[in-house]
């Protein structure tokens, strides 16, 4: 028997946990702040490589507004810094594996 047995179709998407799935990509200049962020996103997801982390949160988590303050805070415009959070749900999220030739 499965956790949604006695629900409708429509009451178990209801009932199905909500989660966005995060990519986050950076470039940060300062070794400080950069290892900063990255520590903190270690904590959130797995590193796929050195400045891009793929993240799993719950959409009512504050974990994703702790998310985008550290971003906030890990970005400096003067230093030319740039950071990108891209945001999708888990189930909608396709991922792509190849390679690009030049």
């Amino acid at each position: 028997m499965g956790l949604y047995y006695h629900l409708s179709g429509e009451e178990k998407e209801f009932a199905k946990k909500k989660s966005l799935f995060c990519l986050i990509i950076y470039d940060i200049i300062s070794n400080k702040r950069r290892l900063r962020l990255a520590k903190l996103l270690e904590g959130f997801g797995m590193r796929v490589q050195r400045s891009c982390f793929e993240v799993d949160l719950e959409k009512a988590s504050s974990s994703y507004q702790l998310l985008l303050g550290a971003r906030q805070n890990s970005y400096d415009a003067k230093q030319e810094d740039n950071n990108i959070i891209y945001v999708g749900s888990l189930e909608e999220t396709v991922r792509l594996n190849g390679v690009r030739d030049q």
